[in-house]
């Protein structure tokens, strides 16, 4: 139930945090907001690692792996920001969110995690009701641009989920997560800085703070819940897109259509299918 637990924790926490960089990186761009968002996440894990976990105890291997989180994550943030530019909320989420399923297939083909014939296709039909629910744009709203950014992203992040999980396990989750935003500075915000094209957020600034606090929120949900496996975690915390989806419907009034909500059921009886089988 760990694994279940944390993977709709993730997911809550990385949906909000969508909604919410959908707004601002329209306001002062994405790069700008990946900034913000990785100097919150660093400044708040600087002060939570080494109080929850202390020094951190780890090989090579373990500090290798919370190199390639960081990594996947800074550049995963940095094309769904820049899909969100110059797309919307329901093309860049269906896509973006089947970054679980393929953290999942990657355990199982290159990692040998194993999976009950039950709980695959619960995981498959979750999948499945998540690109429902968040497919809410016409066809005309489907631009080559940010669907490719958003398969991109959705590439390196299930590669992201698995070294996280990984890097949890060999030096703590909240040490792999300082790891990771340490990354996201040096990579994004001192060039920006250096650069002198680091501009003030303005009226962007809580949302970009709150989305930092809640990617690095929804990480430490994600990787305490991949302890003993990556794949129905992974699957799980997909479910951000289908949150992000849910609340810009409530948010700017859209309406649901008839698949989604069919989606939408698909995914409760699907979460509900992974916890009574892993219970």
């Amino acid at each position: 139930m760990t694994g279940v637990i944390g993977g709709l924790l993730a997911a809550l926490m990385w949906g909000t945090s969508t909604v919410v960089a959908s707004r601002s990186t329209r306001m002062i761009g994405s790069q700008q907001v990946l900034a913000y968002v990785m100097l919150t996440g660093l400044v708040v894990m600087a002060v939570v690692a080494p109080l929850s976990e202390g020094v951190p105890d780890a090989g090579g291997r373990g500090f290798a792996w919370a190199l390639l989180a960081g990594v996947t994550s800074v550049g995963g943030l940095s094309l769904t920001y820049a899909a969100l530019r110059v797309g919307k909320v329901g093309v860049v989420a269906p896509i973006s969110s089947t970054e679980g399923a393929l953290a999942a297939v990657f355990s199982v083909a290159f990692f040998g995690e194993t999976l009950a014939p039950g709980v695959g296709a619960a995981l498959a039909v979750v999948t499945a009701g998540v690109v429902a629910v968040t497919y809410h744009a016409r066809l005309e709203d489907v631009h080559l641009r940010p669907a490719l950014l958003a398969m991109a992203a959705a590439a390196v992040f299930g590669v992201g989920l698995i070294a996280s999980s990984r890097a949890g396990n060999a030096v703590g989750p909240m040490w792999t997560i300082f790891v990771a935003r340490a990354v996201g500075v040096i990579g994004v915000v001192v060039p920006l800085a250096l650069s002198g094209r680091l501009q003030r957020p303005g009226r962007a600034l809580p949302l970009a703070v709150y989305s930092g606090v809640a990617e690095v929120a929804g990480f430490a949900a994600y990787i305490t819940g991949a302890r003993h496996g990556v794949a129905v975690p992974a699957v799980l915390s997909s479910q951000f897109a289908a949150v992000a989806t849910l609340l810009s419907f409530v948010i700017f009034g859209e309406r649901l259509t008839r698949l989604q909500v069919a989606g939408a059921c698909a995914i409760g009886a699907g979460v509900a299918a992974v916890a009574l089988l892993q219970s």
